[in-house]
């Protein structure tokens, strides 16, 4: 008979306070919902979807606040509390909100290894703005998928799906007024009130995002008289020189009609209005533009980016939304606005020392493939100091070091750094994960987004003292196999597909994609970049490169290389690499088979030391030169196997 300690230390995120360890988890029959008050409609359909093919027992909710009507806010209540006794679980909440989450964390205990007689949970999150952005712009996400991302996003108590909805490669609001700019891929206006809603009964905000007046490529292929020079099709990533021309009043008169359409469909009270990398050639070189700085006293084209937001927060002032925008909005004179920290610490210290409130993100970027411990250590409201120690100390990461001379590429963003010596007026509202999607389309997101989300879904809503990475990386492979998130299958259909076989497919799962953006700019855009340049045309994916190969296919972080070189016998692992190696590789990248054999190579080293035929420092030393890309796959076995030969020294 199991005890409460170990059924709530399966649960993700971790709640609050838990009341109650060591008691035993008696038999329970099949759930019983019943009502204390007023019955609540959406939490009702929750429990009886999530509930019902679990052995709860007798169910009991109450909720203070009912709130079936509304759409989920900024700052709403999301507390409730659960106590287990014999006869019968209780569910409390003051709202909606909070006991959707509750009925989240009963799934989640009836789901391991039942529920504990005398349990008593108290909880509620940490920040109230726990976010995921999602990129659906360079790649069209299907629709299909955006449902599915809300209930994997509900399963992890975060409250915000960000869509990104336009940028140079696209336009996917389906706007009836202006639809020239809608490409085709896109959502209609009436597909995303379904989705709004579908998320509102999940406890889910959806905020969009139309991003200006820089990332505006597509927008002037469509209306050119939108910009002060001519935009040139373009199927590549990067920065674009286009930028809206912030001295016409017919484009304010367009935003204004493009963000009530935006409200139509969006009842959150945000909107987010982009305005980052505005690339400032174009304004420097038309003479009208330049004149119309001096005329309004804008001193340069930052104060006229600044002036452009002044227009634009008051078109959506008169539509009763706050506007956030990227950090690079961030200006002495700004108006109201929630900031979106992206460029590391800084950032989000220049924002609170000019009263703005903060959403932190530059931690959170699931597109530099990261392991899901590196997002995990960094707290939302670290001392900068500290925050950029933990920066710093990123270069000296076994599993980063391939790309480690990038790292400090970013420490450019810390120019105009600001120390808070007292208290903000403003405050960090919460976090948001971002998955940016040059690299990711519809086939590719699962394992793009799972894996990783879930140490920033705790972060965002547990203690600041919920630090153990080991215990997370337990309780995550739990929590992986719960539908939202599981993507085992998928991703075996989808390497089945490429021509491997089951045994090849479980190999190739001990690889991951290389770091950073090295994939994405490739080698001569990469070091160009470190030298202070860049060459687009050098990089080797643009909008309609396939995302096909294995590669594409791979968790950004190995689960699987992570959990045997714990659990496995070495010689049983080497064996499998050894006739995976015979079976034929064709129409496989050849990178792949170069990784598997530095991998089969790896494992017979570790063999040698651990049978005492090379020294352990010796075979350390070796596979610290060994652990190196192989085009765009790194052997993710290699940095295991060195922690198990230093932790056995």
């Amino acid at each position: 008979m199991s005890s409460a300690e170990e059924t709530t230390e399966n649960l993700l995120p971790k709640p609050r306070e838990v009341v109650g360890r060591g008691a035993p988890v008696l038999p329970r029959v099949a759930t019983k919902i019943s009502w204390v008050g007023d019955a609540d409609a959406r939490v009702e359909a929750y429990a009886a979807r999530i509930l019902g093919g679990l052995q709860c027992g007798s169910v009991a909710i109450q909720i203070d606040d009912s709130d079936v009507v509304n759409a989920p806010q900024f700052d709403m209540d999301e507390h409730y509390e659960l106590r287990v006794a014999s006869e019968q679980v209780l569910l409390k909440a003051n709202t909606t909100w909070g006991a959707l989450h509750g009925i989240t964390t009963l799934r989640q205990l009836t789901s391991t290894s039942g529920l504990p007689n005398g349990l008593h949970i108290n909880d509620s999150p940490r920040f109230s703005w726990r976010g995921c952005m999602l990129d659906v712009t360079r790649h069209f996400i299907p629709l299909a998928q955006l449902y599915q991302v809300v209930d994997g996003l509900q399963l992890l108590k975060l409250n915000v799906l960000h869509l990104h909805l336009s940028d140079d490669q696209g336009f996917r609001f389906g706007s009836r007024i202006w639809p020239k700019l809608v490409s085709d891929e896109h959502y209609t206006m009436e597909q995303l009130a379904e989705l709004v809603a579908y998320a509102a009964d999940r406890g889910i905000r959806l905020i969009p995002e139309l991003d200006v007046p820089g990332h505006v490529t597509h927008w002037l292929l469509a209306y050119p008289q939108w910009g002060s020079e001519k935009a040139y099709p373009s199927q590549r990533f990067g920065v674009h020189p286009g930028c809206l021309d912030p001295t016409r009043e017919e484009v304010y008169a367009a935003l204004a009609s493009l963000f009530a359409e935006i409200a139509e469909v969006f009842p959150d009270q945000y909107v987010h209005v982009g305005g980052d990398e505005v690339n400032p050639k174009w304004w420097q070189r038309s003479e009208a533009v330049q004149a119309f700085i001096v005329e309004h006293g804008l001193e340069d084209e930052r104060g006229l980016q600044n002036y452009f937001l002044h227009c634009v927060q008051q078109i959506l002032a008169s539509l009763d939304k706050q506007i956030i925008g990227w950090d690079e909005v961030l200006h002495e004179q700004m108006p109201e606005c929630v900031v979106q920290n992206w460029r590391g610490a800084t950032t989000r210290d220049r924002a609170l020392a000019v009263a703005r409130s903060c959403i932190v993100s530059a931690p959170y970027y699931l597109d530099l493939h990261f392991p899901a411990d590196i997002h995990y250590q960094f707290d939302p409201q670290a001392p900068q100091q500290s925050w950029l120690a933990m920066e710093n100390a990123l270069a000296e990461d076994r599993r980063l070091r391939h790309i480690a001379p990038a790292l400090s590429w970013t420490h450019q963003w810390r120019a105009g750094a600001i120390e808070l010596d007292h208290e903000p007026a403003a405050k960090v509202l919460g976090g948001e994960a971002c998955l940016w999607a040059e690299l990711v389309d519809g086939p590719t997101l699962p394992m793009r987004l799972w894996g990783r989300l879930p140490a920033i879904a705790e972060r965002l809503w547990s203690s600041a003292d919920c630090r153990d990475s080991v215990d997370f990386y337990r309780r995550l492979s739990t929590l992986l196999e719960f539908p939202e998130l599981s993507w085992d299958a998928h991703q075996s259909q989808c390497l089945q597909d490429l021509g491997l076989s089951a045994l090849q497919i479980e190999v190739v799962r001990w690889l991951e994609p290389t770091k950073w953006y090295s994939r994405l700019l490739g080698t001569q855009a990469m070091q160009a970049r470190l030298q202070g340049s860049e060459m687009p045309q050098a990089r080797p994916y643009q909008v309609h490169t396939p995302l096909n190969r294995v590669v594409d296919y791979l968790a950004p972080e190995s689960l699987s290389a992570r959990n045997l070189v714990r659990e496995a016998n070495l010689q049983e692992l080497t064996e499998k690499c050894d006739r995976a190696l015979a079976q034929s590789w064709s129409g496989i990248d050849e990178d792949v088979v170069t990784a598997l054999t530095a991998t089969w190579d790896a494992l017979q080293l570790t063999q040698d030391a651990t049978a005492g035929r090379r020294a352990k420092d010796q075979v350390i030393s070796v596979l610290e030169e060994r652990y190196q890309p192989h085009g765009e796959y790194i052997p993710a076995l290699i940095p295991h196997l060195i922690n198990w030969l230093t932790e056995a020294q």
